[in-house]
C-alpha cells in the first residue's frame, strides 16, 4: 500500500526534524511535488526512502522546503524607522541591546543591523546580535559574508563602498562587521526563544505557517521580549489583535511589548 500525501508528510517530519504539519499544507504539497517532479520520484514511497538514504536529496529537500530569500535592507522604510526611533530609544535606555535575528537566511538581515549600529557609533561591547536559522547550510552561507549584487540593490552606494569590497561579481562584506554577528541554527516550532530580547525581527516567516502556529510563535517571542522590547515583522504581516500578545502596534510592522 502506498502512502498518501498526510503519511508521508507525518514520517517526513521525523525524518528532517521539522514538524511539516505546522506550515500550511497547501503551499507544503505544492512544493515537494514540485521537487518530486525535478528529480523523477514517482510516489511518495520513493521520495521518504530517497530522505532516508540520499544525503544529497534530503540537503535538496530541506533547501526547496526552506525559502531562503533576504537582501540588506528590505523595506527600507521600515529600517529607517529602525535607525531613526528604535535603535535612539534603545541605545539612551540601555547599556546593552539585546538582539535576535530569527531566521535570518543568508545573513543579510543581521548584518545590516550591525552595519545600522556602527552607522550609529555603537560601540560593539554595547550590542549583541544573535541571528539563527533551522537551515545549517544557508547558516554556512552567511558566516562567509558573500553577496551578489541582487542582495544590496537597496543600499546607499556610500555604506556599499565602505562596508563591501569587490570582486569579480561578488561583495565580501566587512570582516568586522562579520564578527559582531553571532550564528546558531534554532527551530521556531520546537526550540527555547531566551529572554530579555530588545529587539527581535521575525520576518516574512509567519506567512508559511498555519494560524495556530502563528499565535503560538507570535507569543513565545512576545515573553521573550524585555518590556518595551521590539517585535520587527516582515512588511507584509501584521497582527490581527496585538494587545492579545501584550504587544502595542508602533508604526508598519513594529509591535512594542506593554507589560
Amino acid at each position: 500500500m502506498t502512502l498518501d500525501f498526510y503519511q508521508f508528510r507525518d514520517k517526513a517530519s521525523k525524518d528532517i526534524d521539522i514538524d511539516l504539519s505546522s506550515y500550511k499544507m497547501k503551499r507544503v504539497k505544492r512544493r515537494i511535488n514540485s521537487l518530486m517532479d525535478r528529480h523523477n520520484i514517482k510516489d511518495y514511497d520513493h521520495c521518504l526512502e530517497m530522505l532516508k538514504t540520499d544525503r544529497e536529496f534530503k540537503k535538496a529537500f530541506l533547501s526547496h522546503f526552506t525559502i531562503n530569500t533576504s537582501e540588506f535592507f528590505r523595506n527600507p522604510k521600515n529600517f529607517k524607522y529602525l535607525q531613526e526611533e528604535v535603535f535612539p530609544k534603545l541605545i539612551n535606555k540601555k547599556k546593552k541591546i539585546k538582539i535576535w535575528s530569527a531566521a535570518c537566511s543568508d545573513g543579510s538581515e543581521p548584518y545590516t543591523l550591525a552595519i545600522m549600529l556602527n552607522e550609529l557609533n555603537v560601540k560593539p561591547r554595547n550590542f549583541e546580535i544573535q541571528a539563527t536559522d533551522i537551515d545549517n547550510e544557508i547558516l554556512r552561507t552567511a558566516k562567509k559574508g558573500i553577496y551578489n549584487e541582487n542582495s544590496i540593490k537597496k543600499v546607499d552606494s556610500k555604506i556599499v563602498n565602505k562596508y563591501f569590497s569587490k570582486k569579480d561579481d561578488k561583495y565580501i562584506l566587512d570582516p568586522k562587521i562579520k564578527r559582531r554577528i553571532n550564528f546558531k541554527q534554532h527551530n521556531l516550532l520546537k526550540d527555547s526563544y531566551g529572554s530579555g530580547w530588545d529587539l527581535i525581527l521575525c520576518r516574512n516567516v509567519f506567512i508559511y505557517f498555519t494560524k495556530e502556529i502563528k499565535d503560538e510563535i507570535t507569543q513565545k517571542l512576545s515573553n521573550a521580549l524585555d518590556k518595551d522590547g521590539y517585535l520587527f515583522l516582515g512588511n507584509t504581516e501584521y497582527l490581527l489583535n496585538p494587545s492579545k500578545y501584550d504587544l502595542d502596534k508602533e508604526f508598519a510592522s513594529f509591535y512594542k511589548r506593554s507589560k
